[in-house]
């Protein structure tokens, strides 16, 4: 119940903010789009996939810190007895600061090699390359409150960021600062909030930050730096699957094009990350959990975590089929609209990279970073390979079409094997586990959906909401009796039930 109240109470932060961001970004994208123009835009939108290759660098030495800090807790049933995490912070930073001469250079040279035609990102990329050099250390505060699953206070705090971060880079913009203002604004969210982590690290976790960095061992930072090097696998096999479809659209079709792709697939995407977010939430749990449970308690939470992910799936799939032409119509004219069937090959796509985004981060949290890592590579091989090949012949259309081939392919068959090896269970009755009856049930609401958006599309806000909402309660009304059912409900049950006590005793408390 603890490790559910933690996940549910970062939850909530994370979707309040993401949806801020949501909503924000509806105005934030057509005002740099007349602030700043659709090429150097398109050619921003490019420029930052550059700085995710950089996260490289770390050699997954921070992106562990979560892991090995939910481990520590788990293994010695809390915070408090947890003696070896001041030690497996210590050498994090440690290694981290070893890190940070190969950073400089690295980060230099990428600023050298800007190709001619980029040359308008080379002063905005040089801020935003400075303030990851400055931020790589930094890093580690906001990693480690995430293993101590203090993730309410993470992400609130996260919502203060950005709206600071935006209210400097719109007030540049407006100033005529262009470029170098989302570059401004990118170094303020990566570096304000690094005193508020430490202060509250320092009075609430006051034993886990080591007094002084612990002596250098080889044999310890071996195995830390072996972990890590999977963990960096993993990181570029990420990279090829979700970063590389803006740059092969930029490079073959020019970043103009890039700006109709991101615009038409915008809705779609923000509101697939909700998986993301939800799965980063569960890891410091599931990694505590893999320590600390049966394999029938773990089997059951990944098969309630897939339920909800998939569930959640389909509604998108079905609303924003349907009025994705005119929202984007709406928001940044019909110019930038890629088309019915863009649209729905990036919610297809989208509904796979869910369902393979519960199974890759279990089989992480369990341990297998190794397996994870190949895994994902040769997915990301695979989605790289096709999504080039596949844009020179279909367009931007190829690009959503190369990840799906690679998820189909590589992704989903592994993962899903060693999920079933490590639980327990045969891949058939995984799959058929974790699907449950949401697939029927997913093609009665899907199949008039797509009939009807491929010859209708909605005039005005008043159509759209009304569409939405109609789709919403159909679908609802086909899924809700499956969630109750499924394993998920264990959960839904007491959270609904703890609404309902909690009403009842206001009501109790106003009368």
């Amino acid at each position: 119940m603890n490790r559910s109240r933690r996940f549910f109470g970062g939850l909530i932060f994370n979707y309040g903010y993401q949806a801020t961001l949501m909503v924000a970004g509806l105005w934030l994208t057509p005002f740099f789009l007349r602030r700043i123009g659709q090429h150097d835009y398109g050619l921003w939108l490019v420029g930052t996939q550059l700085l995710t290759y950089l996260r490289l660098t770390d050699f997954g030495v921070v992106a562990l810190l979560p892991q090995e800090t939910a481990y520590a807790t788990g293994r010695a049933g809390g915070v408090e007895k947890a003696t070896d995490l001041p030690q497996i912070v210590g050498q994090t930073a440690r290694l981290a600061l070893y890190q940070l001469p190969a950073v400089v250079l690295i980060a230099l040279a990428m600023w050298m090699a800007i190709p001619l035609e980029w040359q308008g990102l080379r002063g905005p990329l040089a801020i935003v390359l400075l303030g990851f050099v400055v931020a790589f250390p930094l890093r580690l505060l906001p990693a480690l409150l995430q293993g101590l699953q203090d993730l309410a206070f993470v992400n609130g705090w996260q919502f203060f960021n950005w709206a600071l971060s935006m209210v400097v880079t719109i007030w540049m913009v407006m100033a005529g600062w262009s470029l170098i203002a989302l570059a401004v604004g990118w170094l303020v969210s990566q570096t304000v909030l690094t005193p508020v982590y430490a202060y509250r690290i320092w009075r609430r976790y006051p034993g886990v930050i080591p007094r002084r960095l612990p002596p250098f061992s080889w044999s310890a930072s071996r195995v830390r730096l072996e972990k890590g090097f999977w963990m960096n696998v993993a990181q570029v096999a990420q990279l090829l699957m979700a970063n590389t479809d803006l740059l092969i659209i930029g490079r073959l079709l020019g970043p103009a094009a890039v700006v109709p792709y991101s615009c038409t697939g915008k809705l779609a995407n923000v509101l697939a990350n909700q998986a993301q977010i939800l799965m980063q939430t569960a890891e410091p749990g599931l990694c505590e959990l893999k320590t600390a449970e049966s394999r029938h308690r773990i089997f059951q939470v990944l098969v309630a975590l897939n339920h909800g992910i998939l569930t959640f799936s389909g509604l998108v799939f079905c609303v924003v089929l349907l009025i994705n032409q005119w929202f984007v119509t709406w928001w940044v004219t019909a110019g930038q609209y890629g088309g019915f069937f863009l649209t729905a090959a990036i919610l297809l796509n989208l509904l796979f990279v869910h369902w393979d985004t519960v199974a890759a981060y279990s089989v992480f949290c369990f341990g297998y970073q190794r397996r994870i890592s190949l895994t994902n590579l040769g997915n990301g091989v695979v989605t790289a390979a096709a999504t080039f090949g596949l844009t020179m012949v279909m367009g931007p259309l190829g690009a959503p079409l190369g990840s799906m081939a690679g998820t189909c392919l590589v992704g989903l068959p592994f993962n899903l094997w060693i999920i079933a090896r490590d639980t327990g269970v045969s891949v058939p009755r995984l799959a058929a586990a974790m699907l449950g009856n949401w697939c029927w049930r997913f093609a009665l609401v899907a199949t008039p959906v797509w009939f009807m958006a491929r010859h209708w599309s909605p005039r005005n806000l008043f159509e759209a909401a009304a569409a939405a909402l109609g789709v919403t309660v159909l679908y609802l009304l086909m899924m809700i009796p499956n969630v109750m059912r499924s394993p998920l409900g264990n959960y839904v049950r007491p959270l609904l039930a703890g609404l309902r006590s909690r009403d009842a005793a206001l009501q109790r408390v106003s009368s």
